[in-house]
């Protein structure tokens, strides 16, 4: 995930925004703790959208008391006294999407992003063999997804299912970790998953023509230059994207979930549709 999940403030009451925010910074100073201050700059909305929905699902309510930012001892956060366990899983996700990120990116980028990558590359190890203390089977599933993805967009495929499947499926299987027999929730974060993978391919086409890299609506718009890509394949783009997120809002409604669905509810609708405005339209509204 890529930073496009996340919480349109503007629509979302203020107790709702606080508890999610608590969890952002929960998950902040988890990662911390388990993986030295510098994993805290890997935080992303996009993992603390599992954490909220993990929560909802098992109906955990947390337990929050206030405590000061440790990069702004002016501010005053909330933090979780309780689930541990939830923040340690949402904590292995992030470093490990980290790593193989970094390995992805040493295998598809430039010269100088390359060269960037493998000088982080030693550190992304280190976070990951902490991770796999705890997290082998969370390991095998991304590490099993990545390798797939690769030989899928090898093959250059212009279907959008197909290359979006990896990515949904793998996060499918995270957000039912612990409950593989959860069909709705698989279903759910394989949604969620397609509809991210997507989005982050209709944002990088001008990068990756220049770059000569594979995206799916390149292939599948015969797209040679930004220009191109116009306002009727964005219809197109946008009509595919809102179809993964009625999907995942189906799935929402079956899991029968009992807390955070207001926040849950405003990132699918108005969260993701701000993020498909700034990617399709240049602007959130």
């Amino acid at each position: 995930m890529l930073g496009y999940v996340k919480t349109y403030k503007p629509e979302l009451k203020i107790k709702d925004y606080e508890a999610y925010r608590g969890l952002y910074c929960s998950l902040c100073r988890t990662l911390g703790r388990q993986y030295g201050v510098m994993s805290r700059l890997l935080l992303s909305y996009d993992v603390t959208f599992l954490l909220v929905v993990m929560l909802s699902v098992k109906n955990a309510l947390p337990t929050f008391k206030k405590g000061r930012c440790p990069f702004n001892l002016a501010k005053r956060c909330n933090y979780c006294v309780d689930c541990s366990s939830f923040l340690s899983f949402a904590a292995a996700v992030t470093v490990l999407m980290f790593y193989y990120k970094v390995k992805d990116n040493i295998a598809d980028s430039g010269f100088f992003k390359r060269l960037l990558m493998r000088m982080i590359l030693p550190y992304a190890s280190h976070l990951r063999k902490k991770a796999l203390k705890k997290y082998k089977r969370l390991d095998s599933i991304i590490s099993g997804s990545m390798n797939r993805q690769g030989y899928t967009e090898a093959n250059a495929t212009d279907n959008t299912d197909r290359a979006a499947h990896e990515s949904a499926d793998t996060l499918g299987k995270i957000f039912c970790y612990d409950d593989a027999d959860n069909i709705e929730l698989y279903r759910f974060g394989y949604s969620v998953g397609r509809w991210v993978y997507l989005l982050d391919a209709a944002d990088d086409i001008e990068k990756d023509l220049k770059n000569k890299s594979y995206n799916v609506f390149v292939n599948r718009y015969q797209i040679h230059s930004s220009a191109d890509f116009d306002e009727d394949i964005k219809k197109e783009v946008e009509a595919t994207l809102n179809m993964s997120r009625a999907q995942a809002l189906e799935a929402l409604s079956n899991l029968g979930q009992e807390i955070f669905t207001p926040v849950i509810e405003n990132i699918l609708t108005d969260g993701m549709s701000a993020s498909m405005n700034k990617v399709l339209k240049g602007k959130e509204k």
